[in-house]
């Protein structure tokens, strides 16, 4: 018996270790119909799920940083992976900074959420975990300038569909 409990016991550490090794780095909720946790109504990204996406990687620089190759995947395949059916994208930053984006302007222009930047992975130090992106060099300049920096939100570890 002793043996047995000190199994379990084992078997729990190491689920919890794994789970420590691949983070949740994104809880989306709102209006999907495909969830993790349908308790709670929320499908929660692991960085394992985020990574098995496809990836995108955009060379850009921002108001922030010098010219950098920023990688992820589109905000679009992360919708369409919890079955999104709302029409406004709401991010969430680990300070509470919120803001909405129609979704399909994510679409149009091909943003993503970097997890990547310059090939290592971001932590919260460095705008991690996850930073939204658009292909700023590829946007027309009707679009570019304060409007647009407002959007590149970092430290996101939320997204509600409305």
């Amino acid at each position: 018996m002793k043996k047995v409990f000190c199994l379990l016991v084992f078997a729990l550490l190491a689920q919890a270790c794994r789970a420590g090794d691949d983070p949740v780095l994104l809880v989306v909720s709102g209006k999907i119909s495909h969830y993790t946790d349908p308790a709670r109504g929320v499908y929660e990204f692991r960085e394992s799920a985020l990574m098995a996406l496809p990836q995108t990687s955009l060379v850009t620089a921002t108001s922030w940083t010098p010219k950098a190759t920023f990688s992820g995947p589109l905000v679009r395949d992360i919708l369409n992976k919890v079955g999104a059916y709302g029409h406004q994208a709401q991010f969430v930053a680990l300070n509470d900074y919120t803001y909405s984006i129609p979704v399909s302007e994510l679409v149009k222009y091909r943003a993503i959420l970097a997890r990547r930047f310059n090939q290592q992975p971001m932590n919260v130090a460095r705008y991690g975990p996850l930073w939204l992106m658009y292909p700023l060099e590829q946007m027309p300049d009707s679009a570019k300038g304060p409007a647009l920096d407002a959007k590149l939100i970092w430290q996101i570890d939320g997204l509600v569909v409305n």
